[in-house]
């Protein structure tokens, strides 16, 4: 028997204060997480002490991404005083991936996967947009650990 190297798991709600963009990768994801970085600095916060999730809800032809980068809040508030946009993450149950390597990388290999093979394989459906949950430590280093979640549930049989 293999080792699974997803899992389906129950998470609760979440609020995120960040910036959304349409943005061109490589490059715009590390000038969208400075825009971040820069508005919880000057509200007075520490973002290295905050969970930093990003919310990637789709791409256009052009390989442009719809992205949120941002942090785990307490409420749609809280955002508003870091000057940021606030997404409502629902509870309920994620496909999830650990995966290890350059943050670039790593997401989108793990993204393939969930959505490649993981979940259509169980009888499941994506319910909304992707996640990415980073990990402390140096998002270009080769043993950096982050996680990708998939909202999903059961896909509808006829």
């Amino acid at each position: 028997m293999t080792e699974e190297i997803a899992r389906i798991e129950h998470q609760p709600d979440l609020v995120v204060a960040g910036l959304r963009k349409t943005i061109k990768p490589p490059e715009g994801y590390a000038e969208l997480w400075k825009e971040v970085v820069n508005s919880i600095t000057l509200a007075g916060a520490d973002v290295s002490q905050a969970q930093q999730i990003a919310i990637m809800f789709g791409a256009n032809a052009n390989q442009e991404f719809d992205y949120m980068a941002g942090v785990v809040i307490d409420s749609r508030e809280s955002a508003a005083k870091l000057g940021l946009n606030a997404a409502e993450v629902p509870a309920g149950e994620y496909a999830i991936v650990d995966v290890q390597g350059p943050a670039l990388l790593a997401s989108a290999t793990g993204m393939d996967y969930l959505i490649g093979d993981f979940i259509p394989n169980r009888g499941l459906v994506p319910t909304g947009p992707a996640m990415e949950i980073f990990g402390p430590g140096d998002t270009t280093a080769e043993d950096y650990m982050m996680q990708v979640w998939v909202p999903i549930k059961a896909a509808e049989h006829r």
